[in-house]
């Protein structure tokens, strides 16, 4: 049996062991360290059935995929505090992490009530710690804005920019260069679309350059920065702009900064604290594909996640201080791994419309069932890396679904999270690690 085929195992393991790992831990029975620093990766969608899908397509079946190789595992629920929904939205998730509350979905950062409340940024700050956020897509979306820039609805996307600075979040790394920019400034990405065009109603780049931000746009700026304080707004999703834009290529793309660069540097700078930082870390892409049902690009996503997991476990050898934890907001897609069968002919696709398909309309749809159950193109089959075998995925919703989500821990306290916790379990142990209770 390898490896990945005792993933079924793992659940009635995490809950069997779960006790005796956590009795074998307590603060009386460990050293922590005097300026302990968090990273939070969160793979925004990201279900079991996601990482399994990542771990056969780009690891095959004995080589352990860097996120689940964390040396404590378990499962978070995903319950928002929402009186009329049973399944959150990534806003709700996230601030579930950030104030250790269960809020309504659409709350961003706020208490249950809609009042502002310490969020873990808050807390890091009040320590003199470093702060950081950094994203593969939009750095002003509703899981990062969570922890830096509270707001009372998450499409306040320049609002959320305005406030990054007004907390004066250190680092900064992510897409979304159009809601920095006013109206008619385009920026310096160039526009490949109506969805690049700037829409802020201020030039916020401007600003946290007078407040002594180090700005970045491109490979070559981004390679200067230097810290304390640092802004990139690069080319986001630009794995998936290779599929959606005709002739683009990333890897020929200035402004394109590969997602594990961005937290190598954000290491580099948040690391010249004394007093430890603050990191929080997304990747936002995964989501979109799951709403769009593009395994595809998911597991392109995924590995990307896994690239920024190797950067920090390699940090974290010479600075055993770092908690990491690896884990997801909600799971999308209600997505299912099933088998090509023997005659090659895959088992029908029953997935359902998705949130939007328009990037991979074509006159064959690539994200959507074909007449008769067939298998769209972004579905599969898929090669299991060093096998002959194959798989292919299926979808029950183009949204979000309540199922548990894996978390994965390595460092300082990492050992809590082995079992099953709430998604405001997050709070509760980084408070811990900080001797904030």
């Amino acid at each position: 049996m390898t490896s990945i085929q005792r993933l079924s195992a793992v659940g009635a393991a995490l809950v069997i062991g779960a006790s005796a790992l956590t009795a074998c831990s307590s603060p009386a029975d460990q050293s922590l360290p005097a300026n302990p620093s968090v990273i939070i990766l969160s793979g925004d969608g990201m279900g079991p059935q996601q990482r399994t899908a990542i771990q056969y397509y780009m690891y095959g079946l004995d080589e352990r995929q860097p996120m689940d190789a964390l040396p404590y595992s378990g499962f978070l629920d995903t319950i928002p505090g929402d009186p009329e929904y049973a399944v959150t939205d990534s806003a709700a998730g996230a601030t579930a992490w950030a104030i250790g509350q269960r809020v309504p979905n659409g709350t961003t950062g706020l208490g249950p009530d809609g009042e502002s409340v310490p969020t873990l940024m808050d807390i890091a700050r009040e320590r003199g710690m470093a702060t950081g956020l950094v994203n593969d897509h939009d750095v002003t979306n509703a899981t990062l804005a969570a922890f830096g820039s509270p707001v009372p609805d998450r499409d306040l996307k320049v609002d959320i920019a305005t406030g990054y600075l007004d907390n004066g979040i250190d680092v900064l790394f992510g897409g979304g260069e159009k809601y920095w920019y006013p109206e008619g400034e385009p920026g310096m990405i160039p526009d490949e679309g109506e969805d690049d065009v700037s829409e802020g109603d201020q030039n916020l780049v401007a600003r946290a350059e007078t407040e002594g931000y180090q700005y970045a746009y491109d490979q070559t700026t981004f390679d200067a920065l230097s810290g304390p304080k640092a802004l990139a707004l690069v080319q986001d999703s630009a794995k998936r702009r290779s599929t959606e834009i005709e002739g683009y290529d990333y890897n020929s793309d200035p402004h394109y900064v590969a997602p594990e660069k961005l937290v190598s540097k954000a290491l580099d700078i948040l690391g010249e604290n004394d007093n430890g930082f603050f990191l929080v870390i997304e990747s936002d892409d995964l989501d979109s594909d799951a709403h769009e049902h593009d395994a595809q690009n998911m597991m392109l996503a995924g590995e990307s996640i896994n690239e920024m997991v190797k950067v920090i476990t390699e940090y974290q050898k010479d600075h055993p201080e770092v908690l990491l934890i690896v884990t997801a907001d909600h799971e999308t897609g209600g997505m299912t791994i099933e088998n090509v069968l023997d005659d090659g002919e895959p088992e029908p696709n029953s997935d359902q419309v998705a949130d939007d398909p328009v990037p991979y309309w074509a006159e064959t749809p690539e994200n959507m069932p074909l007449p008769g159950g067939g298998v769209p193109k972004r579905s599969g089959p898929f090669t299991i890396k060093g096998t002959d075998r194959q798989f292919k995925v299926d979808w029950t919703t183009p949204e979000h679904t309540g199922t548990m989500v894996p978390v994965t821990a390595a460092g300082p306290l990492a050992e809590r999270f082995s079992g099953v916790h709430p998604n405001t379990y997050v709070f509760d142990v980084v408070n811990e690690l900080w001797g904030s209770n």
